[in-house]
């Protein structure tokens, strides 16, 4: 017994180890070693052919030595990161050289301004925490109507009563504060039927461990993202893959025709565990827009609704075919990993990614509205028409940004005084223009014809 607890303890610091070295050398780190100004200046210097001095060689080599060595302990994970994302960070950082200077990090300009929404969200989880108190202490009737408008108002109060917790924060810190305030309170809920199932002598643990979920789990989200400022993109992909895991689990246990509460509780609450772990490894392994997790996102709620589709015909004329449940889980999760694949290298902006949303939303809409008129009483029918429409909608528009977008990342460096554009033309029918040509008319180059009608064009303009 000891020695497989010293083996684990081995095994542990082992893991633990190896994490420190792959976070010590990243992609984003090397590309940032690699851009300091003053490497920058001698590199440029030795390429103009300009005389360095004994004591810059010295430095270039050394240094060149370090990146090669930094390169070399790289995961490899971490080397193609670095090899997808170089143009984007490149772009960055010419972009913020020529953007206009911002203001001192101390200017009111700088300053998070509280939102609407934001005073909205932390008086609403107020208010479910102070109905939970009184749903497990059970005051006195005059304090159980008062108590959760005590509490909704202490957590609007947050950065008056602390405001040192709030400073250096941003729109993307709330965010995530508010993600995990929400997953918490949905993973406590399902700690609680994992271990009381769906007891009435046990609805206080289960409405506790939720509240104690939220305010946790919500505390942990906003320290790390205001410690670590993480992208809105990993932020939201996290979020994403947060919901994604305890759906599927669920999807998992009905379908395994499993009523028990205990199990169910502690399959989403594994799913969200597994998710939160993968959607950390994505978001590590690419560098997500905001805009293209909204691409994701609603590409996997359309997959669902095919999977559902699929199952809901399948299982018409039959009794109790519950295992079908597990055709959304699976089109669930291909959603999001053919999400992921489409939309690498497009960089969505956020408003992009809106769009997607609001047309799929929309076409889903109409096809319901058309589906509905014919009175149909398919569920096939009634899920997968409409998801058939958002699927198409949101391929057309995906289809015109990602054109759109990869036509400015083929401009040549971010000058737009001097852009380039590459265009291919492909005529299949030159291929009998040229058999009917007469010998007269090819164009000898080096004493072999070339033919004048090129089935192939390639067209380079800078």
């Amino acid at each position: 017994m000891i020695r497989v607890r010293f083996g684990l303890i081995i095994l542990f610091l082992f893991c633990w180890c190896a994490s420190i070295a792959q976070d010590l050398y990243t992609a984003r780190g090397y590309w940032e070693e690699s851009n300091k100004d003053s490497y920058k200046k001698i590199s440029e210097k030795k390429q103009r052919s300009e005389l360095l001095t004994d004591n810059e060689q010295l430095y270039l080599a050394d240094y060149e030595n370090y990146l090669l060595t930094y390169y070399q302990r790289m995961p490899k994970e971490e080397q193609k990161k670095f090899e997808l994302m170089k143009s984007t960070w490149d772009q960055e950082l010419t972009q913020s050289k020529d953007a206009p200077k911002q203001p001192p990090l101390n200017s009111d300009k700088q300053e998070f301004t509280w939102r609407s929404k934001d005073h909205f969200h932390n008086g609403l989880y107020g208010l479910y925490y102070g109905i939970t108190l009184v749903a497990i202490t059970k005051p006195s009737n005059s304090l159980s109507g008062g108590l959760p408008l005590i509490t909704a108002g202490l957590w609007q109060l947050g950065p008056v009563l602390n405001p040192k917790k709030y400073e250096g924060i941003d729109p993307t810190t709330m965010r995530a504060a508010g993600a995990g305030k929400f997953l918490g309170l949905g993973y406590g809920l399902a700690l609680g039927f994992a271990i009381a199932g769906n007891s009435s002598d046990n609805e206080n643990l289960t409405l506790g461990l939720s509240t104690l979920g939220s305010i946790g789990l919500g505390e942990v989200a906003f320290q790390i993202q205001k410690r670590k400022k993480y992208s809105e993109g990993y932020v939201e992909l996290m979020r994403h893959y947060g919901f994604l895991g305890p759906a599927v689990g669920l999807l998992t246990v009905v379908a395994a025709e499993n009523d028990n509460a205990n199990v169910a509780g502690a399959s989403v609450l594994v799913g969200g565990i597994g998710g939160l772990y993968l959607g950390s490894r994505a978001a590590r392994k690419y560098d997500y827009t905001i805009g293209d997790v909204y691409a994701i996102r609603s590409l996997t709620w359309i997959y669902t609704g095919i999977g559902f589709a699929l199952g809901g015909q399948l299982a018409e004329g039959g009794d109790r075919n519950r295992e079908l449940f597990l055709l959304p889980a699976v089109t669930a999760v291909a959603g999001t990993i053919f999400g992921q694949r489409m939309v690498k290298g497009i960089n969505l902006t956020p408003r992009q990614g809106g769009v997607l949303n609001l047309a799929s939303g929309g076409a889903a809409l109409i096809g319901l509205g058309l589906v509905t008129s014919f009175k149909t009483e398919s569920v096939g029918v009634l899920i997968g028409v409409p998801s058939v429409f958002a699927l198409i909608t949101h391929q057309l528009i995906f289809h015109n940004y990602k054109m759109k977008n990869l036509q400015k990342k083929n401009q040549l460096g971010s000058n737009s005084k001097y852009p380039s554009y590459f265009s291919f033309q492909v005529n299949p029918e030159n291929y009998f223009v040229n058999l009917k040509q007469n010998p007269e008319r090819l164009v000898m180059t080096d004493g072999r014809p070339v033919m004048s009608n090129p089935i192939v064009k390639l067209n380079f303009t800078f």
